[in-house]
């Protein structure tokens, strides 16, 4: 099957039938109507309890990376903590820097709560701001618009979009991403750094210029945490042990950081379109056009999968309604399937995390070689 998308030189033009003008604010009242008090105080306290187990596996997983004594503890203890760095992702930074791992009672500021809970990102290497610039207000934006969203470029390395430059070594992109991928947990730590010292030199996108206090704070926590992950760790261990067990941890959160990413907007279903090219579709129609679900059922691996990746395989719904906690997700996205049928768009979900990773794996391929 082709990728869907949407072609830079053509007006796309909403489908005939109803008013798609009326599909945000129907859709809006028909998830309030599935969100009472008691769904979304529970869900908040659901989102929370994960928070504490993840965060307290974060912990106990570096903890046994420093007294490990053999082969096979340290594997399983730098395994663990690419997991726990992952889920910290997915789980906690992800919900808190959308405002949604604590009330926000309507606010649509980023409140106290949630933006400590937010610098859990420091425990990936990541910079909290940096991560809410990038993907608060321009992924969730811009979804998969070639030239605005960065979370599909990958140039030179691999083409995500039909409307992205093809090179010829694209062909095998289906074959090596995979070890590409593995980098991402280590690009996001050194893209905080290159992003800002861009912008000292060109501005941000409203033309202003990162102040030296955030020049402090962006300095300061990537060096405790190099001094957490690197420092700490040879004072237990023989520098080439440590090195390995960087490289290890690294390359395994980094796969699934990269790999889950994908699913939702990298595969053969999705929409995509050039930045500039005339749009007829609203914003929430465009949301679901160029998203798509994974894994909703309620088998034991798909319950595993919703878990671990924070509600991630529900991307649809956390587009549309990102302050939402997405332990909430499955309650509202039978409203979101309802309102999508009624107005004859398509809402489209993979059946299988086998099925998503496939279709990711033809789209590349596809693109590699069309």
């Amino acid at each position: 099957m082709a990728p869907s998308t949407v072609s830079p030189a053509v007006t796309v033009e909403s489908s005939p039938g109803p008013d798609h003008r009326r599909f945000g604010s129907d859709l809006r009242t028909a998830v309030d109507q599935r969100l009472s008090e008691g769904v979304l105080r529970r869900a908040h306290r659901q989102l929370q309890s994960k928070a504490v187990v993840i965060g307290a596996w974060y912990l106990a997983s570096y903890a046994l990376l420093l007294v490990a004594g053999s082969w096979w503890l340290g594997i399983l203890a730098c395994a663990s903590l690419a997991l726990a760095m992952a889920g910290v992702g997915f789980n906690v930074q992800h919900d808190a820097n959308h405002n949604a791992l604590f009330r926000t009672k309507g606010s649509k500021r980023l409140t106290g709560a949630n933006r400590a809970a937010g610098w859990s990102m420091y425990a990936l290497g990541g910079s909290s701001k940096r991560w809410i610039d990038g993907h608060v207000y321009v992924h969730h934006a811009a979804t998969n618009v070639v030239g605005r969203d960065d979370d599909i470029e990958l140039a030179p390395f691999g083409r995500f979009a039909p409307q992205q430059a093809r090179r010829p070594w694209h062909r095998f992109q289906h074959l090596y991403l995979w070890a590409v991928y593995c980098f991402t947990a280590l690009a996001i730590m050194v893209a905080d750094v290159a992003s800002t010292v861009t912008e000292s030199i060109t501005g941000d996108r409203h033309g202003r210029r990162p102040t030296v206090l955030e020049y402090v704070e962006l300095l300061a926590t990537k060096a405790v945490f190099v001094f957490l992950m690197v420092g700490v760790p040879l004072l237990m261990h023989p520098w080439w042990i440590v090195l390995l067990g960087i490289a290890l941890t690294l390359s395994v959160a980094g796969l699934l950081l990269g790999v889950v990413f994908q699913l939702a907007h990298v595969v053969e279903e999705a929409e995509f379109r050039q930045d500039g090219a005339e749009n007829a579709i609203r914003w929430h129609e465009w949301q679901v056009r160029s998203t798509v679900d994974f894994c909703q059922g309620s088998g034991p691996v798909d319950r595993l999968v919703t878990w671990y990746t924070g509600g991630l395989n529900h991307q649809t719904e956390h587009h549309l309604f990102p302050q939402v906690p997405h332990t909430a997700y499955p309650v509202i996205a039978p409203a979101v399937r309802e309102v999508c049928d009624a107005f004859e768009i398509p809402y489209r979900v993979q059946p299988t995390l086998r099925q998503a990773i496939a279709s990711h794996y033809r789209h590349l391929r596809h693109l590699g070689r069309a």
